[in-house]
C-alpha cells in the first residue's frame, strides 16, 4: 500500500525518512558483465522494483564523474537531480528500489552520502570475457554518446595510441578497482560483491544476492534455474546500424586469444583478476 495516494502530496518527514532509512541498492560493474541478467532476474521479485538503466541513465557523464571525484557537490546535486523523484516514488510504493546501472559506478561515492543506508552490490566478469563482448559492442571505437561519456584516460595522446583491448583491459582495471576501493570504505554491511559467472551457475549464489538485499525477498528455485538457462542481452546489429557504430559479431573467445593480446591484457587486469580468482 502506498504511504501517500499522490506523488507531490508526499510530506518533508517522508523525504527525510527516505534520504536516511530506505536502503536504495545499486549494481555497480564495468559493463558487459550480466547487469542486464540482473535486472531480469530481480525483476521475478514483487518485493523489488528493478531497474536495468533507469532514464536518465547519465550515459554521457561517467568520465566527467570519474576525473572529477573531488567535486562531491557537484556529483551529489547531479545524481541527487537524477534519481531523487524516482527512487521516492518506489520508497512511496513500499518497493525496494534496484538499479543495476554501469552509469553510477563513479558516482558511488555521492550515492551513499545521498542515500544514508543504501546498500552496493559489486558485480564482476571475468577480464578477458568482458573485453571480448564490449569489442563486439564496438566499444572505444563506436563514436557515440555512449562514446564520449565512457571512462577513458585524461591524457589523450596516450589513449589514442592505445589498441581497443589495451583500453578496454584498462577500463576493467580502474573500473573495478574504484568500486572495490569504495566497498571497503563503506563496510560489508553495505557493500557485497559476487563473480557474474557464480550468479550464472549456483542458485545458492542468488540466494545470498538476494538475502544481501533483504532477508524477505525470495525468488523460486524454478525461476531461478529458468532465468539461468536464457541468453539475455545478446549482440544483435541491425541493417540500419549507422556507419559511426562500430559493432562485430565475429570476435574470438578468449581461451583463442595469441599469447601477444593476452599479455596487453595481462599487463592491466593483475593482480585484480587473482583476487577475484580468474586465470588469464
Amino acid at each position: 500500500m502506498k504511504k501517500f495516494k499522490i506523488f507531490h502530496h508526499i510530506d518533508q518527514r517522508t523525504i527525510d525518512e527516505m534520504y536516511n532509512e530506505y536502503a536504495p541498492v545499486f549494481i555497480l560493474s564495468t559493463g558487459r558483465s550480466g547487469s542486464k541478467f540482473i535486472h531480469t532476474l530481480l525483476s521475478k521479485s514483487d518485493e523489488l522494483q528493478s531497474y536495468h538503466e533507469a532514464f536518465p541513465n547519465l550515459q554521457y557523464f561517467s568520465n566527467y564523474a570519474y576525473h572529477n571525484q573531488s567535486k562531491r557537490e557537484v556529483l551529489i546535486k547531479m545524481i541527487e537531480a537524477a534519481r531523487m523523484e524516482l527512487i521516492l516514488d518506489e520508497f512511496n510504493n513500499n518497493k525496494i528500489f534496484v538499479e543495476s546501472n554501469q552509469c553510477l559506478v563513479f558516482f558511488a561515492y555521492p550515492l551513499a552520502d545521498l542515500f544514508k543506508k543504501s546498500k552496493f552490490i559489486h558485480i564482476i566478469r571475468h577480464p578477458g570475457d568482458f573485453i571480448v563482448s564490449a569489442v563486439k559492442k564496438g566499444w572505444h571505437m563506436n563514436d557515440s554518446i555512449w562514446e564520449a561519456g565512457r571512462v577513458k584516460l585524461k591524457d589523450m595522446a596516450k589513449w589514442n595510441a592505445m589498441s581497443q583491448i589495451e583500453r578496454l583491459a584498462w577500463t576493467w582495471s580502474v573500473t573495478n578497482q574504484f568500486i572495490h576501493d569504495f566497498g571497503a570504505s563503506i563496510g560489508d554491511e553495505k557493500f557485497t560483491a559476487f563473480r557474474i559467472e557464480d550468479i550464472y551457475s549456483d542458485k545458492n549464489q542468488v540466494h545470498s544476492l538476494l538475502n544481501f538485499i533483504g532477508a524477505e525477498i525470495k525468488i523460486p528455485d524454478d525461476v531461478i534455474r529458468d532465468v539461468q538457462n536464457k541468453k539475455i542481452n545478446e549482440l544483435v546489429i541491425h541493417r540500419d546500424e549507422p556507419a559511426n557504430m562500430k559493432k562485430v559479431l565475429n570476435f574470438p573467445e578468449y581461451k583463442k586469444w595469441d599469447n601477444e593480446n593476452k599479455e596487453i591484457m595481462k599487463k592491466y587486469v593483475k593482480p585484480m583478476s587473482d583476487e577475484f580468482g580468474y586465470r588469464v
